[in-house]
């Protein structure tokens, strides 16, 4: 995966300023830096006790996110908690109120640039700071297999649109511009394998939000594709180093360190 900012690139002032970067640590999680350098929102976090450009603020809930401007400068953007929806120019007043409610979760819009081109913008509703999120589907980079199976190109196409995709085991994913990992799944655990810095690595997922509109309980997670991608996974990295072990002791390595952390990044040699 290409993120389209660069870890030298951070603004690591303005996090400052936030409380959220200190003597050459991070305060957040991996997590969330990942989804700034995505372009993503990180998860609403609070801030307090700051003093920012001569005003002080007691307390901050807001999301954070890192876009560039018109010359390719890098910005840090503030996404608080508004009492009122957010207008947002593409949408009619009907797209607005079946977002906000829930009865639509994506709109899709094209939006005409240089000459007869078009693109294509897909917007969510973040409701937890009521603004509409836009995002071009053509940016969103799909992943090559989810739990070790292959996506078709209509499925990855369906992904960056916002739709939701089944998997042949049931599984369903879906594209969030709006969550920090960028994806929502009716699982609480993924295995995704994308494109990292020219090869295939895994992205291994736990802690999934729900698919927005539904509200039965999420499956575990473990399932057959599941357990096949870690064991896969893992072999791959223990061949290497010359320490085979059986399948099953293996995913339960994994499942064991999961417990301790939300999510991980497994390169694929």
């Amino acid at each position: 995966m290409k993120y389209p900012i660069k870890e030298n690139e951070m603004p690591l002032k303005e996090l400052e300023k936030l409380g959220l970067y200190k003597d050459g640590g991070f305060s957040i999680s991996p997590e969330n830096i990942d989804a700034l350098l995505a372009g993503r929102r990180t998860d609403m976090l609070s801030m307090s006790g700051l003093n920012i450009d001569g005003f002080s603020i007691r307390q901050l809930d807001a999301k954070l996110s890192i876009s560039r401007d018109l010359d390719g400068n890098v910005q840090l953007n503030i996404h608080p908690i508004y009492r009122e929806p957010q207008w947002h120019p593409l949408l009619t007043e009907d797209e607005e109120k079946a977002l906000i409610s829930g009865e639509k979760q994506v709109v899709g819009k094209e939006q005409q640039i240089d000459g007869n081109k078009k693109k294509k913008i897909i917007i969510e509703y973040d409701d937890l700071t009521r603004e509409f999120v836009a995002y071009e589907s053509d940016q969103v980079q799909a992943p090559i297999k989810v739990n070790g199976e292959t996506l078709s190109e209509k499925q990855q196409e369906a992904f960056r649109n916002g739709d939701v995709v089944e998997l042949e085991d049931g599984t369903k994913i879906q594209h969030s511009a709006t969550d920090n990992k960028g994806v929502r799944s009716d699982r609480k655990r993924l295995i995704l394998s994308v494109l990292l810095d020219g090869g295939i690595s895994y992205l291994v997922f736990r802690g999934i939000k729900n698919l927005k509109g539904r509200f039965e309980q999420q499956g575990e997670g473990f399932s057959k594709g599941y357990n096949q991608a870690l064991a896969d996974m893992m072999l791959s990295d223990k061949k290497e180093r010359g320490n085979e072990k059986t399948v099953h002791d293996l995913v339960q390595n994994l499942r064991e360190t999961q417990h301790s952390r939300g999510y991980g990044r497994t390169a694929s040699r």
